[in-house]
Parts: structure tokens; sequence; C-alpha cells
């Protein structure tokens, strides 16, 4: 019998975990871990279902009788998926609409603000809204060396990243202080920080706007002016 594979990840296909079309009905291609519901699981590109599988090279090995290196692996992989129904069309998308999609995946960034002597002070914090792949709003103390750089001066960088897919972003930061904005931007998870609500005198919120950007994604490097 002809062994069947994932067309998205590689694993190999049997009546127990496959993926499932609109109508429930067992995928003929795709795993369930990469297929639920008509629609994958993951908004991946080619490069980073590579990297997370990657993270699997000791179950692989196991199952499969290999002794391979993750890297090793990854090689592997990136000569066979490119044949995969997945994959097999490339992407269609622009490197910008990748990054949008690869910024909404992501739980933090890093922000860089310039302290007073002039050297950058990077801090991984964690995103709020987001617009695109260069507008960001982050909440912060008001009592923290980001805001104080920041209130001397916004020029800042951005980055974030994913399973080898990265953005790294130049740009200014605005410090927002009208109690509406700051109203409607909360969220629950910032009390945590910041126990007295929206209304919490430490809770600040900075806007960052990059209008430089390096794209490295799926192989592709690009700077672009935004």
């Amino acid at each position: 019998m002809e062994l069947k594979i994932c067309q998205s990840c590689g694993m190999p296909l049997d009546d127990n975990n496959r993926g499932t079309g609109k109508e429930g009905a067992a995928s003929e291609d795709y795993c369930l871990y990469c297929y639920k519901d008509g629609a994958f699981t993951q908004d991946f590109t080619m490069g980073q279902m590579i990297e997370f599988c990657a993270r699997f090279t000791d179950q692989v090995n196991e199952a499969a009788g290999w002794n391979l290196t993750p890297e090793q692996y990854k090689a592997q992989m990136r000569g066979y998926f490119p044949q995969l129904k997945r994959w097999a069309a490339g992407d269609s998308r622009s490197l910008v609409e990748r990054a949008t999609a690869l910024l909404a995946q992501c739980g933090e960034v890093t922000l860089a603000s310039v302290d007073a002597e002039g050297f950058p002070r990077p801090v991984t914090l964690s995103k709020g809204h987001t617009s695109g792949c260069n507008e960001v709003w982050i909440a912060t103390g008001a009592d923290s060396a980001e805001a104080a750089d920041f209130g001397r001066n916004p020029r800042a960088g951005l980055c974030y990243s994913a399973y080898g897919d990265s953005v790294a972003l130049r740009g200014t930061v605005e410090i927002v202080t009208d109690d509406r904005i700051r109203r409607r931007m909360w969220q629950e998870r910032y009390k945590d920080h910041f126990p007295g609500g929206a209304d919490d005198p430490n809770y600040l919120l900075v806007r960052f706007v990059g209008n430089e950007a390096t794209i490295r994604i799926n192989g592709e490097l690009a700077r672009i002016t935004l």
C-alpha cells in the first residue's frame, strides 16, 4: 500500500490522524494537527512549518529509526516540502501581507528606546492592538525606563519573530495620554501590572509606527519603506 503523508507537514497519514473538512469528513491530504473543519490550523509559511516540525526531531528519529540532528532534519524537509500540496503553489501574498500575518501570530514584541546616553534600550513587552505590519500599541508603566526614554526621544525600533521568520522596524513612538483611548485599548490581562484598571495612574499607552522595515520571511529578505 502506498504511504500517504500530510501535504502540509509530511507526517504519515492513517485513519486515526486525518484532519477534517468543512462537513467533518476525513481529509485525504492533511493531518489533524494541520487541518481542521476545512481550514489550516496555523497561518504558517513553509519556512515556519519546517522550523516548527524540527522541534519534534527526537520523536521522528524514534519512529523512523533515524539519527538526524535538527539541522539535518530541516535540510531534509527543505528538499521535499516544496513538492507538498500546501506549498507547491507558493505563497501569493506580498511580503507586507505575510509580515502582517506574522505580527498577528506573536504575543510579544521587542521594543527599543534610546536612553539618555544614546544607547538602545530593548525590552520585550506584550503587544496590544496592531494594524498592518508596522503599527503596534503597547501598555507599559508610566514609571518605566522606556517611558522616560520616549519622553525625551520618540525614535524607536521594534521587532517580532516566530519560527524563523522575523520583521525589524524603525520608527517613532507616540505616548498616548487621552483617557478615552486608554479605556478603549484596555485589556483585562493588564490588571496583573495595573491593578487600578484603565484609570490606574501608572497605566501608559505607547503607539509605535514603523516607517522602515527589514523583513525576512520564508527565506526572502527585503528592506522597504512603509
